[in-house]
Protein backbone atom coordinates (compact mmCIF):
# COMPACT_ATOMS: atom_id res chain seq x y z
CA UNK A 1 0.00 0.00 0.00
CA UNK A 2 1.30 3.21 -0.59
CA UNK A 3 0.63 6.44 1.92
CA UNK A 4 0.14 9.70 1.52
CA UNK A 5 3.45 10.76 2.11
CA UNK A 6 4.66 8.02 -0.70
CA UNK A 7 5.56 5.39 1.72
CA UNK A 8 5.17 1.58 0.65
CA UNK A 9 3.90 -0.49 3.99
CA UNK A 10 3.10 -4.22 3.71
CA UNK A 11 -0.73 -4.59 5.15
CA UNK A 12 -2.02 -7.69 6.79
CA UNK A 13 -5.62 -8.03 7.50
CA UNK A 14 -8.33 -10.54 8.54
CA UNK A 15 -12.16 -10.17 6.74
CA UNK A 16 -14.99 -11.37 8.71
CA UNK A 17 -18.00 -11.64 6.14
CA UNK A 18 -21.98 -12.90 5.73
CA UNK A 19 -23.73 -13.90 2.88
CA UNK A 20 -27.81 -12.38 4.03
CA UNK A 21 -29.41 -13.73 0.38
CA UNK A 22 -27.94 -16.58 -0.79
CA UNK A 23 -29.99 -16.60 -3.84
CA UNK A 24 -28.69 -13.61 -4.91
CA UNK A 25 -24.84 -13.71 -3.99
CA UNK A 26 -24.67 -16.99 -5.84
CA UNK A 27 -27.14 -15.49 -9.32
CA UNK A 28 -25.07 -12.09 -9.08
CA UNK A 29 -21.27 -13.12 -7.99
CA UNK A 30 -19.66 -15.71 -9.82
CA UNK A 31 -17.16 -16.19 -7.18
CA UNK A 32 -18.20 -14.30 -3.82
CA UNK A 33 -14.87 -14.90 -2.07
CA UNK A 34 -13.09 -13.26 -4.61
CA UNK A 35 -15.15 -10.92 -4.79
CA UNK A 36 -15.05 -10.20 -1.03
CA UNK A 37 -11.41 -10.48 -1.23
CA UNK A 38 -10.90 -7.84 -4.07
CA UNK A 39 -13.61 -5.66 -2.28
CA UNK A 40 -11.42 -5.95 1.30
CA UNK A 41 -8.03 -4.85 -0.82
CA UNK A 42 -9.67 -2.19 -2.62
CA UNK A 43 -11.52 -0.34 0.47
CA UNK A 44 -8.13 -1.38 2.34
CA UNK A 45 -5.19 0.94 -0.08
CA UNK A 46 -7.83 3.77 -0.66
CA UNK A 47 -8.50 4.19 3.69
CA UNK A 48 -4.52 3.92 4.14
CA UNK A 49 -3.75 5.97 0.86
CA UNK A 50 -5.17 9.10 2.10
CA UNK A 51 -3.08 8.53 5.35
CA UNK A 52 0.62 9.20 6.80
CA UNK A 53 2.72 6.22 7.92
CA UNK A 54 3.00 8.23 11.17
CA UNK A 55 -1.25 8.27 11.53
CA UNK A 56 -1.30 4.56 10.38
CA UNK A 57 1.09 3.95 13.08
CA UNK A 58 -0.35 5.50 15.85
CA UNK A 59 -3.71 4.76 14.62
CA UNK A 60 -3.17 0.89 14.71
Amino acid sequence: VLTRDSVTVSVDAVVYSRVFNPVISVTNVKNTQYATQLLAQTSLRNILGTKSLQEILTDR
